[in-house]
Protein backbone atom coordinates (compact mmCIF):
# COMPACT_ATOMS: atom_id res chain seq x y z
CA UNK A 1 0.00 0.00 0.00
CA UNK A 2 1.40 3.52 -1.00
CA UNK A 3 2.24 5.75 1.78
CA UNK A 4 -0.34 8.20 0.02
CA UNK A 5 -3.05 6.46 0.02
CA UNK A 6 -2.55 4.88 3.32
CA UNK A 7 -2.67 8.47 5.12
CA UNK A 8 -5.93 9.65 3.17
CA UNK A 9 -6.96 5.94 5.03
CA UNK A 10 -6.13 7.20 8.39
CA UNK A 11 -7.41 10.17 8.23
CA UNK A 12 -10.99 9.43 7.09
CA UNK A 13 -11.09 7.32 9.54
CA UNK A 14 -10.32 9.62 12.08
CA UNK A 15 -12.87 11.79 10.08
CA UNK A 16 -15.38 9.15 10.67
CA UNK A 17 -14.53 8.57 14.26
CA UNK A 18 -14.26 12.31 15.33
CA UNK A 19 -18.43 12.74 13.43
CA UNK A 20 -19.54 9.88 15.67
CA UNK A 21 -17.89 11.62 18.78
CA UNK A 22 -19.66 14.73 17.60
CA UNK A 23 -23.26 13.24 17.09
CA UNK A 24 -23.12 11.46 20.37
CA UNK A 25 -21.89 14.63 22.41
CA UNK A 26 -24.48 16.86 20.61
CA UNK A 27 -27.10 14.33 22.04
CA UNK A 28 -25.75 14.47 25.51
CA UNK A 29 -25.48 18.12 25.67
CA UNK A 30 -29.24 18.76 23.98
CA UNK A 31 -30.72 16.35 26.79
CA UNK A 32 -29.07 17.64 29.15
CA UNK A 33 -30.44 21.05 27.80
CA UNK A 34 -34.00 19.77 27.50
CA UNK A 35 -34.00 18.58 30.60
CA UNK A 36 -37.06 16.91 30.92
CA UNK A 37 -37.51 15.82 26.78
CA UNK A 38 -35.52 13.33 25.75
CA UNK A 39 -34.10 13.01 21.92
CA UNK A 40 -35.51 9.46 20.56
CA UNK A 41 -34.42 7.52 16.94
CA UNK A 42 -37.32 8.37 14.45
CA UNK A 43 -38.32 4.79 14.24
CA UNK A 44 -38.66 4.98 18.07
CA UNK A 45 -40.80 8.09 17.67
CA UNK A 46 -42.91 6.69 15.63
CA UNK A 47 -43.48 3.23 17.73
CA UNK A 48 -44.34 5.82 20.55
CA UNK A 49 -46.80 7.59 18.14
CA UNK A 50 -48.66 4.81 17.51
CA UNK A 51 -49.70 4.64 21.35
CA UNK A 52 -50.68 8.16 21.44
CA UNK A 53 -54.31 7.62 20.95
CA UNK A 54 -54.08 4.92 23.95
CA UNK A 55 -52.59 7.91 26.18
CA UNK A 56 -55.31 10.32 24.74
CA UNK A 57 -57.79 7.99 25.34
CA UNK A 58 -56.65 7.42 29.05
CA UNK A 59 -56.64 11.29 29.73
CA UNK A 60 -60.18 12.08 28.50
CA UNK A 61 -61.62 8.96 30.64
CA UNK A 62 -59.56 10.24 33.82
CA UNK A 63 -60.86 13.60 32.73
CA UNK A 64 -64.14 13.40 31.98
CA UNK A 65 -65.45 9.99 32.40
CA UNK A 66 -69.48 10.36 34.40
CA UNK A 67 -68.95 7.44 36.87
CA UNK A 68 -67.15 5.43 39.15
CA UNK A 69 -63.24 6.20 39.12
CA UNK A 70 -61.27 4.26 36.71
CA UNK A 71 -57.65 4.25 37.09
CA UNK A 72 -54.81 4.44 34.74
CA UNK A 73 -53.74 0.82 35.92
CA UNK A 74 -57.13 -0.45 35.17
CA UNK A 75 -57.22 0.90 31.22
CA UNK A 76 -54.00 -0.38 30.66
CA UNK A 77 -54.69 -4.01 31.72
CA UNK A 78 -57.84 -3.77 29.61
CA UNK A 79 -56.44 -2.22 26.72
CA UNK A 80 -53.59 -4.75 26.70
CA UNK A 81 -56.34 -7.64 27.36
CA UNK A 82 -58.65 -6.33 24.53
CA UNK A 83 -55.53 -5.90 22.12
CA UNK A 84 -54.96 -10.03 22.89
CA UNK A 85 -58.87 -10.22 22.08
CA UNK A 86 -58.39 -9.18 18.29
CA UNK A 87 -56.40 -12.19 17.82
CA UNK A 88 -59.50 -14.08 18.43
CA UNK A 89 -57.21 -16.86 20.39
CA UNK A 90 -59.48 -18.16 22.72
CA UNK A 91 -56.43 -19.38 24.64
CA UNK A 92 -54.73 -15.83 25.44
CA UNK A 93 -54.61 -13.55 28.24
CA UNK A 94 -52.50 -10.70 29.77
CA UNK A 95 -51.78 -11.20 33.24
CA UNK A 96 -50.56 -8.74 35.95
CA UNK A 97 -47.71 -9.85 37.28
CA UNK A 98 -49.35 -11.03 40.86
CA UNK A 99 -51.93 -12.67 38.62
CA UNK A 100 -49.05 -14.69 36.98
CA UNK A 101 -47.57 -15.64 40.33
CA UNK A 102 -51.25 -17.02 41.26
CA UNK A 103 -50.77 -18.66 38.11
CA UNK A 104 -47.86 -20.05 38.79
CA UNK A 105 -49.17 -21.43 42.34
CA UNK A 106 -51.92 -23.60 40.53
CA UNK A 107 -49.17 -25.34 38.31
CA UNK A 108 -46.68 -26.26 41.44
CA UNK A 109 -49.95 -28.35 42.42
CA UNK A 110 -50.67 -26.12 45.51
CA UNK A 111 -53.68 -23.97 45.85
CA UNK A 112 -54.81 -20.76 47.44
CA UNK A 113 -58.40 -21.03 46.72
CA UNK A 114 -60.91 -23.51 46.78
CA UNK A 115 -60.33 -27.20 45.62
CA UNK A 116 -62.07 -28.20 42.99
CA UNK A 117 -60.91 -29.92 39.87
CA UNK A 118 -62.46 -27.84 36.94
CA UNK A 119 -62.95 -28.71 33.03
CA UNK A 120 -62.61 -26.90 30.33
CA UNK A 121 -65.02 -23.74 30.36
CA UNK A 122 -67.62 -23.81 26.93
CA UNK A 123 -70.73 -21.74 26.57
CA UNK A 124 -72.31 -23.10 29.12
CA UNK A 125 -70.03 -22.09 32.20
CA UNK A 126 -67.02 -24.32 33.87
CA UNK A 127 -67.89 -27.91 34.90
CA UNK A 128 -66.69 -28.94 38.51
CA UNK A 129 -65.11 -32.56 37.66
CA UNK A 130 -63.78 -33.34 41.34
CA UNK A 131 -64.29 -32.10 44.80
CA UNK A 132 -61.07 -32.63 46.81
CA UNK A 133 -61.68 -34.05 50.31
CA UNK A 134 -61.66 -31.57 53.25
CA UNK A 135 -61.61 -28.78 51.15
CA UNK A 136 -63.29 -25.25 51.09
CA UNK A 137 -65.27 -26.33 48.01
CA UNK A 138 -66.42 -29.23 49.74
CA UNK A 139 -67.59 -27.40 52.89
CA UNK A 140 -69.41 -25.10 50.98
CA UNK A 141 -71.64 -27.96 49.50
CA UNK A 142 -69.89 -27.86 45.67
CA UNK A 143 -70.56 -31.28 43.99
CA UNK A 144 -69.05 -33.31 40.96
CA UNK A 145 -71.80 -32.04 37.98
CA UNK A 146 -71.78 -28.41 38.66
CA UNK A 147 -71.62 -25.87 36.17
CA UNK A 148 -70.18 -22.86 37.70
CA UNK A 149 -71.10 -19.34 35.56
CA UNK A 150 -69.44 -16.47 37.79
CA UNK A 151 -66.66 -16.23 39.93
CA UNK A 152 -67.26 -13.01 42.65
CA UNK A 153 -69.89 -11.59 39.90
CA UNK A 154 -67.78 -12.18 36.64
CA UNK A 155 -69.04 -14.04 34.23
CA UNK A 156 -67.19 -17.39 32.97
CA UNK A 157 -69.25 -18.26 30.05
CA UNK A 158 -66.03 -19.63 27.30
CA UNK A 159 -63.39 -18.66 28.71
CA UNK A 160 -60.03 -20.11 28.78
CA UNK A 161 -59.38 -22.58 31.56
CA UNK A 162 -56.29 -20.32 32.70
CA UNK A 163 -58.55 -17.16 33.65
CA UNK A 164 -60.96 -18.92 35.61
CA UNK A 165 -58.29 -20.55 37.95
CA UNK A 166 -56.88 -17.13 38.21
CA UNK A 167 -60.31 -16.04 39.41
CA UNK A 168 -60.07 -18.75 42.05
CA UNK A 169 -57.12 -17.71 43.74
CA UNK A 170 -56.52 -15.32 46.00
CA UNK A 171 -55.52 -14.56 49.88
CA UNK A 172 -55.93 -17.19 52.26
CA UNK A 173 -58.82 -16.48 54.36
CA UNK A 174 -60.74 -14.43 51.56
CA UNK A 175 -63.94 -15.25 50.54
CA UNK A 176 -65.29 -16.26 46.98
CA UNK A 177 -68.59 -16.49 45.88
CA UNK A 178 -69.55 -18.84 42.99
CA UNK A 179 -73.13 -19.00 40.82
CA UNK A 180 -73.63 -22.30 39.95
CA UNK A 181 -76.20 -24.68 38.34
CA UNK A 182 -77.28 -27.63 39.28
CA UNK A 183 -79.94 -29.39 37.21
CA UNK A 184 -82.65 -26.72 36.76
CA UNK A 185 -81.56 -24.75 39.68
CA UNK A 186 -79.65 -21.29 39.89
CA UNK A 187 -77.59 -21.46 43.48
CA UNK A 188 -75.18 -19.56 45.32
CA UNK A 189 -72.22 -20.91 47.37
CA UNK A 190 -69.71 -18.88 49.33
CA UNK A 191 -66.19 -20.30 50.40
CA UNK A 192 -63.36 -19.51 52.04
CA UNK A 193 -59.95 -19.54 50.31
CA UNK A 194 -57.04 -21.72 51.65
CA UNK A 195 -53.91 -23.09 50.79
CA UNK A 196 -53.15 -26.77 50.56
CA UNK A 197 -51.72 -29.35 48.00
CA UNK A 198 -53.40 -31.92 45.76
CA UNK A 199 -52.14 -35.02 44.76
CA UNK A 200 -52.15 -35.79 40.83
CA UNK A 201 -51.81 -39.49 40.80
CA UNK A 202 -53.29 -42.39 42.35
CA UNK A 203 -52.99 -46.00 41.64
CA UNK A 204 -54.25 -49.30 43.26
CA UNK A 205 -53.35 -53.65 42.10
CA UNK A 206 -56.21 -55.14 41.03
CA UNK A 207 -57.17 -59.01 40.73
CA UNK A 208 -54.94 -60.79 38.02
CA UNK A 209 -52.72 -58.25 38.85
CA UNK A 210 -53.84 -55.25 36.70
CA UNK A 211 -52.21 -52.05 37.55
CA UNK A 212 -54.47 -48.74 37.19
CA UNK A 213 -53.24 -45.38 37.77
CA UNK A 214 -55.34 -42.63 37.33
CA UNK A 215 -53.71 -39.26 36.12
CA UNK A 216 -56.07 -36.12 37.80
CA UNK A 217 -54.18 -33.36 35.88
CA UNK A 218 -50.35 -32.38 34.05
CA UNK A 219 -49.15 -30.73 36.93
CA UNK A 220 -47.23 -30.29 40.30
CA UNK A 221 -45.30 -33.52 41.02
CA UNK A 222 -47.28 -35.64 38.82
CA UNK A 223 -44.69 -37.05 37.00
CA UNK A 224 -43.07 -37.90 40.41
CA UNK A 225 -46.15 -39.03 41.69
CA UNK A 226 -46.33 -41.80 38.42
CA UNK A 227 -43.27 -42.53 38.46
CA UNK A 228 -43.52 -43.91 42.26
CA UNK A 229 -46.83 -45.62 41.49
CA UNK A 230 -45.38 -47.40 38.56
CA UNK A 231 -42.48 -48.64 40.24
CA UNK A 232 -44.95 -49.76 43.52
CA UNK A 233 -47.00 -51.53 40.82
CA UNK A 234 -43.94 -53.47 38.86
CA UNK A 235 -42.65 -54.67 42.11
CA UNK A 236 -45.62 -56.29 43.18
CA UNK A 237 -45.87 -58.08 39.93
CA UNK A 238 -48.22 -56.38 37.85
CA UNK A 239 -49.24 -57.60 34.39
CA UNK A 240 -51.26 -55.47 32.64
CA UNK A 241 -51.96 -51.74 33.25
CA UNK A 242 -55.02 -48.95 32.66
CA UNK A 243 -54.35 -45.14 33.26
CA UNK A 244 -57.07 -42.90 33.67
CA UNK A 245 -57.53 -40.22 31.96
CA UNK A 246 -61.23 -39.49 32.18
CA UNK A 247 -61.78 -35.63 33.25
CA UNK A 248 -58.51 -34.72 33.10
CA UNK A 249 -58.05 -31.00 31.18
CA UNK A 250 -54.46 -31.23 30.97
CA UNK A 251 -51.26 -29.39 31.91
CA UNK A 252 -47.68 -28.70 31.16
CA UNK A 253 -45.69 -30.51 28.35
CA UNK A 254 -42.93 -31.28 30.35
CA UNK A 255 -45.00 -33.60 32.07
CA UNK A 256 -46.58 -35.67 29.86
CA UNK A 257 -43.39 -36.01 28.15
CA UNK A 258 -41.53 -37.17 31.47
CA UNK A 259 -44.57 -39.61 31.66
CA UNK A 260 -45.05 -40.77 28.17
CA UNK A 261 -40.61 -41.81 27.94
CA UNK A 262 -41.76 -44.22 31.06
CA UNK A 263 -44.14 -45.71 28.48
CA UNK A 264 -42.51 -45.59 24.82
CA UNK A 265 -38.71 -46.69 23.92
CA UNK A 266 -37.73 -45.59 20.78
CA UNK A 267 -40.74 -43.59 19.70
CA UNK A 268 -41.80 -39.97 18.61
CA UNK A 269 -43.99 -38.37 21.07
CA UNK A 270 -45.28 -35.29 19.71
CA UNK A 271 -44.11 -33.06 17.30
CA UNK A 272 -45.13 -29.01 17.95
CA UNK A 273 -44.83 -26.48 15.08
CA UNK A 274 -44.35 -22.56 15.85
CA UNK A 275 -45.97 -20.53 13.24
CA UNK A 276 -43.25 -20.55 11.14
CA UNK A 277 -43.60 -24.27 10.68
CA UNK A 278 -40.34 -25.24 12.49
CA UNK A 279 -41.22 -28.72 14.01
CA UNK A 280 -40.07 -29.74 17.39
CA UNK A 281 -39.93 -33.38 17.51
CA UNK A 282 -39.99 -34.79 21.33
CA UNK A 283 -38.96 -38.71 21.24
CA UNK A 284 -39.15 -41.48 24.16
CA UNK A 285 -35.47 -42.62 24.47
CA UNK A 286 -35.68 -44.39 27.93
CA UNK A 287 -36.43 -48.23 28.70
CA UNK A 288 -40.84 -48.61 29.18
CA UNK A 289 -42.38 -50.67 31.61
CA UNK A 290 -43.71 -53.93 28.90
CA UNK A 291 -47.05 -55.02 29.98
CA UNK A 292 -50.38 -54.71 27.75
CA UNK A 293 -51.74 -50.96 28.73
CA UNK A 294 -54.71 -49.29 28.28
CA UNK A 295 -55.54 -45.76 28.05
CA UNK A 296 -59.27 -44.41 29.32
CA UNK A 297 -60.35 -41.02 28.36
CA UNK A 298 -63.69 -39.08 27.66
CA UNK A 299 -65.18 -35.89 26.35
CA UNK A 300 -63.31 -34.10 29.43
CA UNK A 301 -59.67 -35.65 28.04
CA UNK A 302 -57.90 -32.62 26.71
CA UNK A 303 -54.46 -30.81 25.57
CA UNK A 304 -51.93 -33.21 27.56
CA UNK A 305 -54.52 -36.34 28.29
CA UNK A 306 -54.26 -36.50 24.12
CA UNK A 307 -51.13 -35.96 23.84
CA UNK A 308 -50.21 -39.20 25.96
CA UNK A 309 -53.49 -41.10 24.59
CA UNK A 310 -52.22 -40.22 21.15
CA UNK A 311 -48.66 -41.24 21.55
CA UNK A 312 -49.86 -44.42 22.36
CA UNK A 313 -52.40 -45.03 20.25
CA UNK A 314 -50.81 -44.35 17.30
CA UNK A 315 -46.98 -45.74 18.26
CA UNK A 316 -49.46 -49.41 18.98
CA UNK A 317 -48.33 -49.48 22.07
CA UNK A 318 -51.63 -49.70 24.03
CA UNK A 319 -55.53 -49.01 22.52
CA UNK A 320 -57.85 -46.20 23.93
CA UNK A 321 -60.87 -46.71 25.52
CA UNK A 322 -63.71 -44.83 26.23
CA UNK A 323 -65.52 -41.51 24.68
CA UNK A 324 -63.61 -39.06 21.88
CA UNK A 325 -61.47 -36.55 23.61
CA UNK A 326 -61.94 -32.57 24.20
CA UNK A 327 -59.53 -31.54 21.12
CA UNK A 328 -57.48 -29.10 22.57
CA UNK A 329 -54.19 -29.43 19.62
CA UNK A 330 -52.46 -26.07 20.07
CA UNK A 331 -49.97 -24.93 22.58
CA UNK A 332 -49.52 -21.60 24.90
CA UNK A 333 -46.56 -20.27 26.10
CA UNK A 334 -45.75 -16.82 28.09
CA UNK A 335 -43.58 -13.89 27.65
CA UNK A 336 -43.16 -11.20 29.98
CA UNK A 337 -43.50 -7.47 29.21
CA UNK A 338 -40.05 -5.60 29.86
CA UNK A 339 -42.28 -2.63 30.80
CA UNK A 340 -44.20 -3.12 33.36
CA UNK A 341 -43.28 -7.03 34.28
CA UNK A 342 -46.66 -8.08 33.22
CA UNK A 343 -47.09 -11.65 31.03
CA UNK A 344 -48.71 -12.21 27.89
CA UNK A 345 -49.85 -15.97 27.33
CA UNK A 346 -50.73 -16.83 23.92
CA UNK A 347 -50.93 -19.57 21.07
CA UNK A 348 -47.65 -20.05 19.58
CA UNK A 349 -47.72 -23.16 18.13
CA UNK A 350 -49.64 -26.44 17.41
CA UNK A 351 -48.96 -29.86 18.43
CA UNK A 352 -49.50 -33.47 16.15
CA UNK A 353 -49.30 -36.82 16.72
CA UNK A 354 -46.51 -39.09 15.81
CA UNK A 355 -48.81 -39.90 12.66
CA UNK A 356 -49.10 -36.28 11.81
CA UNK A 357 -52.57 -35.47 12.82
CA UNK A 358 -53.71 -32.47 15.02
CA UNK A 359 -56.78 -33.50 17.04
CA UNK A 360 -57.80 -29.61 17.51
CA UNK A 361 -61.39 -29.92 17.30
CA UNK A 362 -61.36 -33.03 16.96
CA UNK A 363 -60.18 -34.91 19.61
CA UNK A 364 -58.57 -38.39 20.00
CA UNK A 365 -60.93 -41.34 18.23
CA UNK A 366 -61.25 -44.49 21.36
CA UNK A 367 -59.81 -47.79 20.12
CA UNK A 368 -62.89 -48.83 21.91
CA UNK A 369 -65.47 -46.37 21.99
CA UNK A 370 -68.24 -46.93 24.95
CA UNK A 371 -69.99 -44.64 27.69
CA UNK A 372 -70.95 -45.00 30.89
CA UNK A 373 -74.33 -44.39 32.00
CA UNK A 374 -76.02 -40.87 32.99
CA UNK A 375 -75.89 -41.70 36.52
CA UNK A 376 -72.51 -43.32 36.84
CA UNK A 377 -71.33 -40.38 33.94
CA UNK A 378 -72.64 -37.68 37.06
CA UNK A 379 -70.13 -38.82 39.83
CA UNK A 380 -66.34 -38.14 40.25
CA UNK A 381 -63.98 -40.85 38.45
CA UNK A 382 -62.98 -41.74 41.85
CA UNK A 383 -66.39 -42.21 43.17
CA UNK A 384 -67.60 -44.47 40.87
CA UNK A 385 -68.49 -48.34 41.62
CA UNK A 386 -65.74 -50.65 39.54
CA UNK A 387 -69.23 -52.61 38.92
CA UNK A 388 -70.93 -50.06 37.18
CA UNK A 389 -67.64 -49.22 35.31
CA UNK A 390 -68.26 -50.18 31.69
CA UNK A 391 -65.27 -48.00 30.65
CA UNK A 392 -62.62 -49.89 33.15
CA UNK A 393 -64.51 -53.07 32.58
CA UNK A 394 -63.75 -53.00 28.65
CA UNK A 395 -60.24 -51.68 28.84
CA UNK A 396 -59.35 -54.86 31.64
CA UNK A 397 -60.90 -57.65 29.61
CA UNK A 398 -59.23 -56.63 26.69
CA UNK A 399 -55.45 -56.14 28.13
CA UNK A 400 -56.17 -58.96 30.73
CA UNK A 401 -56.85 -61.41 27.37
CA UNK A 402 -53.49 -60.16 25.91
CA UNK A 403 -51.44 -60.68 29.16
CA UNK A 404 -52.77 -64.13 29.22
CA UNK A 405 -52.11 -64.89 25.28
CA UNK A 406 -48.16 -63.55 26.42
CA UNK A 407 -48.50 -65.67 29.46
CA UNK A 408 -48.89 -68.85 27.23
CA UNK A 409 -46.57 -67.81 24.56
CA UNK A 410 -44.02 -67.26 27.38
CA UNK A 411 -45.04 -71.35 29.22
Amino acid sequence: MKPRFRSFLYYAATAVIVACLSVALTVVVINRRQQDRVVLATEEFQRINEAAPLLELMDLVEDKFYGSSITREQMLKGALSGALSVAKDPYARYYTEQEYLDFLQQLDGSYHGIGALIGQPNESGVPVLKVYSKSPAEEAGLLVGDIITSVDGTSVLSITMEEIDVLFTGEDGSIITLEVLRGGDRLSFTAERGAGSQSQVNHKLFLQYTGYIRIDKFTGTAQDEFGEALADLTDRGMRSLVIDLRNNPGGELVQVLAIANRLLSNATIVTVKDAEGEPEVHKADAKSVNVPLAILVNENSASASEILASAIQENGRGIIVGMPTYGKGVVQTTHQLKTNSGWIKMTTAAYYTPGGNNVDGIGVIPDIEIDLADDVKALPVDKIDQNDDAQLWAALDEIRAQADALDEQAG
